[in-house]
């Protein structure tokens, strides 16, 4: 067996999708960001079927794009549910104290860890220079789409975790405070 077979050679565990959910009286809940959760789990259940390493790497490039995709789509929603107090009129301060990474790296920090995994592959293969994916983890890729769609479910449907997010400023920021001392 050859090291890129045995980068492949797994079986995602099974995600458990509810795409729509009983709401309170009469209303239904519909799993956010839909196009994205459907087309990463359409490639994540395709991986283990797929007929050769190929496919199967293909499987694991959508399963990337398409979680990723929800992972920033659901980190800024949180984002929009934050209220500034005081307002941050600094755009790079504001980044700095709750851009969609923060919050990733604060909530959720499996999350942002198994991320990583999908983001080296996706520069990996965006790359046509490099060759083999024996540096790759291949399976993290899976772990992250199976954290963010099964692990934290309730996310897709619009849960917000609580968090506090200390006011950082950003480089320009922090030089004028100096300066102004």
């Amino acid at each position: 067996m050859d090291v890129t077979t045995d980068n492949l050679s797994f079986s995602p565990r099974p995600i458990e999708a509810v795409g729509l959910r009983a709401g309170e009286g009469a209303a239904v809940l519909v799993a956010m960001p839909s196009i994205q959760r459907a087309t990463a789990l359409r490639a994540y259940n395709a991986f283990s079927s797929g007929r050769d390493w190929m496919e199967r790497l293909s499987s694991a490039y959508v399963v990337s794009l398409a979680t990723r995709s929800a992972d920033k789509y659901l980190m800024q929603q949180i984002q929009n549910c934050i209220v500034e107090d005081p307002a941050i009129s600094c755009k790079k301060c504001r980044e700095a104290t709750f851009g969609t990474n923060v919050i990733r790296s604060r909530l959720f920090p499996k999350l942002a860890a198994l991320r990583e995994h999908a983001n080296a592959l996706i520069h990996h293969l965006d790359n046509p220079k490099n060759r083999g994916i024996a540096e790759l983890n291949v399976q993290g890729v899976f772990d992250y789409c199976y954290h963010l769609f099964h692990e934290n479910a309730e996310l897709l449907f619009g849960w917000s975790p609580e968090g506090s997010f200390p006011h950082m400023k950003c480089k320009e920021c922090r030089a004028k405070n100096v300066e102004g001392q």
